[in-house]
C-alpha cells in the first residue's frame, strides 16, 4: 500500500552525511568536476516530465520545486562548484564522492551520485536533523546559487 502523500520520514530514518575531506588516492577535485552532470530524477518531483526524462516514483521523498530545464546548467554548475570547493561526503563510489551539498534558492540542497557516468541527482533536505555532520564548521561556505522556480 503506497503512503500517504503528507507522509514524513521518522528523525531517526534520516541517513546524515558528514563533510570530509577529499581523499589522497581520489583523482582531484577539478577533474572529477568537469566530468560531474546533472540527471532530474521522479524520486524528487511532484510534477511529470514533458520530455519522459523520469517517472513519478516515491511519494515520501523530499520534492523539489520545478526549475525550468534551461536552467538546469546552473544546477550542474553549482554541483561542480560545491565539488571544487571540497563540500563533498566521505564516501566515494568509484572516484565519484557519493554526496556532495550546496544552497539553492537559500536552502541546503544534497546531490547524490547515480552511479554512472558521473551523474548525480539532488533533493532539498527538509529539516536541519538531514544536514550532514559539520566538524569543521563548513556549512556557512557551502557554494549558493539562485534559481528561478516555475
Amino acid at each position: 500500500m503506497p503512503r500517504r502523500p503528507d507522509y514524513q520520514r521518522p528523525p531517526a530514518d534520516i541517513k546524515r552525511g558528514c563533510i570530509a575531506r577529499w581523499p589522497a588516492d581520489k583523482p582531484p577535485p577539478e577533474v572529477i568536476a568537469q566530468k560531474v552532470r546533472y540527471r532530474a530524477s521522479g524520486k524528487h518531483k511532484s510534477y511529470p516530465s514533458r520530455q519522459g526524462y523520469w517517472n513519478l516514483v516515491r511519494a515520501d521523498a523530499a520534492k523539489c520545486p520545478m526549475f525550468s530545464e534551461d536552467q538546469w546548467h546552473k544546477l550542474e554548475e553549482v554541483l561542480r562548484r560545491a565539488i571544487l570547493s571540497g563540500f563533498v561526503g566521505e564516501d566515494f563510489r568509484g572516484d565519484f564522492p557519493s554526496r556532495v551539498w550546496a544552497y539553492i534558492n537559500g536552502k541546503l540542497y544534497e546531490a547524490r551520485y547515480g552511479g554512472a557516468n558521473g551523474e548525480y541527482h539532488g533533493f532539498p533536505i527538509e529539516s536541519p536533523q538531514g544536514f550532514p555532520r559539520d566538524q569543521d564548521g563548513l556549512l556557512e561556505r557551502i557554494p549558493s546559487v539562485e534559481i528561478p522556480v516555475h
